[in-house]
C-alpha cells in the first residue's frame, strides 16, 4: 500500500548527508538542491508553509532520478524515492504539476506508452500458458530487437510463452511522475492480460519492470494473482548453460536503473558476460549496488530531457574510459538513449541481442 507517512521519512532526511554521494543527479548538476537531503528539505519546507509549489520548487522536485540509490545506502533503509514519488502525486493532486507531466498523463491514458500513437495490442490477443514475457513499451516501439532476441533465447532454452502487455508501458512511468490513477490504470490492464494467460511465472525484461511488480504494485494496491512469480530474463538465463562462441571484443557492462532495488541480479549479468566474452569485463565505477543510471530512469527524459542527455552521456563518458569496445547493456529504454546520444567514443550494444548472436 502507498508510504503512510512521507513525512517522518523526510523530515529525518533533510538534514541528513550520508547517502549524498551515490545520488547519480546530484553529481550531474552539482547543485544541493539535487541530492536525498536537498529533496527532502525542499518537501519539508512545504509542509511547513516556508515555501510553495510554485514552478521551480516543482522542477527541482522533478529532478530527481527515483533510482533508489539513496534507500540502498541509508543505514536506516529510509524510503525517500518513495517520499519523493507521493509529493508529486499531491503536488498532481493539487493541479501543479509541469506541463510535461499533464501531456505525459494524456498519452499514456489515451495510448498506454509515451513513444507512439499506437494502442496496445489487448487482452484478446493473449494465449494461455504456465509463462508469460512482459513485453512493455520500449522493447515494442525503441528496440524490437531486443524482443525478438529475448524470445529467440527463451526458445534455446526450452521455455514456451505467451506475451502480454505488448506495447504497453507498465506502472512505473504514472507512478514515478506522480499520476497513480493512470498508473493504477495501465497495471489493471496488464493484470486482467495476466488472469487470462493463466500464467504462473511472469518473465521481465528488465530490471525497472522487476521493481514494479515487485514493488509498485504493492505501493499502488494492485498486487499480481496469487502464485504468480516475476522473474527477470537476464536471472533465468544465468541458471541455464546457454551454449555460446565467445566474442573477442572487450566488454564493459552498464547495470540498469534500479539494480541497487535488486542486488541479485548483478552477478546473474556477469555470469552471462563471462561466458560471452574472452576478456574479463572492464568494470565501470558505479555498478552493482552503487549503479548509476544513464538518463532514462524516473521519467527524466520526458520532463528534464537537457539533464537527462547529460547523465547519459557522462554514463557514456565513464565507459568510454575503461577502453573497452562495447558498452553492454539490456534494458531497451537505456539502449536507445545511449544510442541517440553516443558520440562512437564507444559503441552500444543489447546484452540480450549479443547473446542472440552467438548463441547456437
Amino acid at each position: 500500500m502507498p508510504l503512510a507517512d512521507p513525512a517522518s521519512t523526510y523530515n529525518l532526511c533533510r538534514f541528513c548527508l550520508m547517502c549524498r554521494h551515490v545520488c547519480p543527479v546530484g553529481r550531474t548538476t552539482k547543485r544541493e538542491a539535487n541530492t536525498p537531503h536537498g529533496w527532502a528539505l525542499l518537501i519539508a519546507s512545504v509542509d511547513r508553509g516556508q515555501m510553495t509549489w510554485d514552478a521551480e520548487a516543482v522542477n527541482t522536485l522533478y529532478e530527481c532520478a527515483d533510482c533508489g540509490l539513496c534507500q540502498s545506502f541509508c543505514v536506516t533503509d529510509r524510503p525517500l524515492p518513495a517520499a519523493i514519488v507521493a509529493t508529486r502525486a499531491q503536488v498532481v493532486a493539487g493541479g501543479a504539476a509541469p506541463q510535461a507531466v499533464a501531456e505525459m498523463d494524456a498519452k499514456l491514458r489515451q495510448w498506454g506508452n509515451p513513444y507512439k500513437n499506437v494502442a496496445p495490442s489487448g487482452v484478446t490477443a493473449v494465449e494461455r500458458a504456465d509463462t508469460a514475457l512482459f513485453v512493455g513499451a520500449a522493447a515494442q516501439h525503441l528496440r524490437p530487437q531486443t524482443l525478438a532476441a529475448a524470445q529467440q533465447l527463451l526458445a534455446a532454452i526450452g521455455v514456451q510463452h505467451t506475451l502480454v502487455g505488448v506495447g504497453r508501458s507498465s506502472a512505473y512511468l504514472p507512478y514515478t511522475l506522480g499520476l497513480w490513477e493512470t498508473a493504477r490504470a495501465l497495471a489493471q490492464a496488464t493484470l486482467d492480460e495476466i488472469a487470462v494467460s493463466g500464467c504462473q511465472r511472469l518473465i521481465v525484461l528488465t530490471a525497472e519492470d522487476a521493481h514494479t511488480f515487485k514493488n509498485v504494485h504493492r505501493e499502488l494496491g494492485q498486487a499480481l494473482p496469487d502464485g504468480v512469480e516475476v522473474v527477470e530474463l537476464i536471472t533465468l538465463l544465468a541458471e541455464h548453460r546457454l551454449q555460446l562462441k565467445p566474442m573477442n571484443q572487450s566488454l564493459t557492462y552498464h547495470d540498469p536503473a534500479h539494480t541497487a532495488r535488486l542486488p541479485e541480479r548483478a552477478a546473474a549479468a556477469r555470469k552471462l558476460l563471462a561466458a560471452l566474452a574472452v576478456q574479463p569485463v572492464r568494470e565501470l565505477f558505479w555498478r552493482e549496488q552503487r549503479a548509476a543510471p544513464g538518463g532514462a530512469v524516473g521519467g527524466l527524459e520526458f520532463t528534464q530531457p537537457a539533464l537527462a542527455a547529460q547523465m547519459t552521456r557522462e554514463r557514456l563518458a565513464e565507459a568510454a574510459a575503461t577502453g573497452a569496445d562495447l558498452l553492454v547493456t539490456e534494458d531497451p529504454a537505456a539502449l536507445a538513449h545511449f544510442a541517440a546520444h553516443a558520440d562512437g567514443t564507444i559503441q552500444v550494444r543489447g546484452l540480450f541481442e549479443l547473446l542472440a548472436e552467438h548463441s547456437h
